[in-house]
């Protein structure tokens, strides 16, 4: 519920700041309609947040959601998070206030690293007796690889939202640089798990 609510007062300051900005003159031209760019994001959170609502709604994916719900609100909550400062800083920049937007992309696709580390490990599969042994092999791979997939992508999170304190060229460097690497050493330390379950 507190995940539901940081989200919900996110997207009501996100209009609140969309209202407040309406009343000041933006230059149209580069960023196209003032209205648009005013309440387009703020309209995407609200897209993003009520598929929150909507899921527990449907019969067929109760079960689903109920099971994984911690994971799930933590990644909306990431989503929105990332829209909404996306939002301000374009407002910023139409406002002729110097902000780097290149800054937004380690710092977002870290958040999400992050956010995707710390919930992979939560949709763990029950090993069902009953289930056939495609699909019991099938969970239990899946269970022993997904822990070391995450911890390389928590790691690289991390590290990536350093880069905002390196210059702009440099800054995107490293940044490919960590997310290959993290990339790379994911999928390594998963297939090496895969290949002990295997054995």
């Amino acid at each position: 519920m507190i995940k539901k609510s940081c989200m919900i007062f996110l997207i009501f300051l996100a209009f609140g700041v969309s209202l407040y900005t309406s009343n000041i003159t933006i230059e149209e031209g580069m960023y196209g309609s003032s209205e648009v760019l005013l309440f387009s994001i703020p309209f995407t959170m609200v897209l993003v947040i009520s598929n929150l609502f909507i899921l527990p709604k449907m019969t067929k994916l109760q079960g689903f959601y109920d099971r994984f719900k911690n994971g799930l609100e933590n990644i909306y909550l990431a989503l929105t998070t990332i829209l909404f400062v996306l939002h301000c800083g374009l407002l910023l920049q139409t406002k002729g206030i110097e902000v780097n937007l290149l800054l937004l992309i380690p710092i977002s696709v870290g958040i999400v690293l992050i956010t995707t580390a710390n919930t992979l490990p939560r949709f763990q599969y029950e090993l069902n007796q009953n289930a056939s042994q495609l699909g019991k092999s099938t969970n239990q791979v899946w269970n022993a690889v997904i822990r070391p997939f995450s911890l390389p992508l928590f790691i690289g999170g991390i590290v990536m939202l350093f880069c905002v304190f390196l210059p702009g060229v440099l800054m995107l460097i490293v940044f490919f640089t960590i997310l290959a690497c993290t990339l790379f050493v994911s999928i390594l330390c998963s297939y090496k798990a895969y290949k002990n379950t295997a054995n």
